[in-house]
């Protein structure tokens, strides 16, 4: 006949509960938020002086009455793919570079993979809009200038990324950007100062991302495990 002692750590329930509680821990130390905020903020607000450079004219299609054309500028086109896919490197980088100091991983890659292929999709669908001019008239100024918004695309990506951190807080931000980049292109789409809309629409998403990124920088700090 043998006995033995009963202990408090061997309750499944406390178990289950420590395990949940190391999850939430290891996940709160993968999050690094704010890089990628920062680096998305500066990417957007130097877009900002591409858009004065020369429009190149797409081509025109006759519309009823009238006809429509479009334009677009060449600079801003080459400019948005190739720095939000060096952006996307970048933050690669960091978030390995760190997994490896820390021994602590986290699932950045599926946020890598959306915003390069966003940015490029993007990227594919304007052009092919460039040279179907009717496809303008048919989404409407407002709708097309959503579905063909580079920041727009950020924020799908920053959904991802909320996703792959399980990050309540940067879903929060992530949609509300969306929404508030949504509203920008809307309403500088619809006015009659399209010239000056879209610098504001840059400042706006680019200010919001700016902001979302300090605020996280220094909820998270990280510098308390530098040492």
């Amino acid at each position: 006949m043998t006995s033995g002692t009963a202990f408090p750590g061997n309750d499944p329930r406390q178990l289950l509960s420590g395990t949940r509680e190391l999850t939430r821990q290891v996940r709160r130390t993968q999050r690094a938020t704010w890089f990628p905020l920062l680096v998305l903020a500066a990417v957007t607000f130097a877009a900002i002086p591409f858009r004065y450079s020369p429009h190149r004219l797409g081509t025109c299609a006759a519309t009823g009455p009238g006809r429509v054309c479009t334009a677009y500028p060449p600079a801003l086109l080459v400019y948005w793919p190739i720095a939000l896919v060096v952006a996307y490197a970048a933050i690669a980088a960091f978030y390995i570079h760190r997994s490896q100091a820390r021994g602590v991983g986290t699932r950045v890659r599926p946020y890598v993979v959306a915003g390069i292929i966003l940015a490029l999709a993007m990227t594919g669908s304007l052009v092919w809009t460039l040279y179907h001019p009717l496809a303008f008239t048919l989404a409407g100024p407002g709708l097309f200038s959503a579905l063909h918004s580079y920041s727009f695309a950020i924020g799908l990506a920053l959904v991802v990324l909320a996703w792959a951190e399980r990050n309540g807080a940067l879903l929060a931000l992530a949609l509300g950007y969306s929404a508030v980049v949504l509203v920008a292109i809307t309403f500088g789409s619809v006015s009659g100062h399209r010239g000056l809309g879209f610098p504001v629409q840059l400042v706006t998403a680019g200010s919001v991302l700016l902001l979302g990124g300090i605020g996280f920088l220094l909820a998270q700090r990280p510098w308390r495990h530098t040492a």
